[in-house]
């Protein structure tokens, strides 16, 4: 008796130990699984911070150009704002930025009707271009809400306009 009550309890540890060891696993691959989604969503995050930083940059040498074509000798100011446009457009938006395609759109609109607008008071000799203002700064809100959205700090836009 004392020997099958030894094997039963035996048995029963064996059973349990069992289950704890598959209950166990099961919790170091949900784990693992975890860790590989949040690598992989930092990832992506990266590539979203990259995309957006590299689109930015070509944007201000399309901004930079523009401020300096429209206050060149010789150069007709609506031309520069119409070149704007094209120029602006041709910086295409990367694919890992789909999500924020329609504010950075509407921000590249903003930053158009800014340039007409400054191009149309550089025309008529105006050196007070509070009129254009508000379109740029339309234009570092959306732009700063997409960066914020991707959590990076917003780069300081006022500096990239002369």
């Amino acid at each position: 008796m004392k020997k099958l009550s030894f094997l039963l309890s035996a048995a029963v540890l064996t059973l349990m130990l069992g289950a704890c060891s598959n209950e166990e696993a099961s919790k170091g691959e949900e784990k693992e699984k975890a860790a590989a989604e949040t690598t992989e969503a930092a990832d992506e995050g990266k590539e979203v911070r990259s995309a957006l930083l590299s689109y930015q940059g070509e944007v201000t040498k399309v901004i930079r150009n523009t401020d300096a074509n429209l206050t060149a000798e010789g150069q007709d100011p609506a031309e520069a704002a119409a070149a704007f446009e094209k120029d602006a457009k041709a910086v295409s938006v990367p694919e890992e930025l789909t999500d924020y395609s329609n504010d950075i759109e509407a921000a590249v609109d903003s930053l158009s009707q800014y340039y007409a607008k400054k191009a149309e008071l550089v025309k008529a000799g105006s050196e007070d271009f509070a009129e254009a203002e508000p379109f740029k700064e339309e234009y570092i809100n959306s732009m700063t809400k997409v960066f914020e959205e991707v959590e990076l700090s917003a780069p300081a836009f006022n500096s990239v306009f002369q």
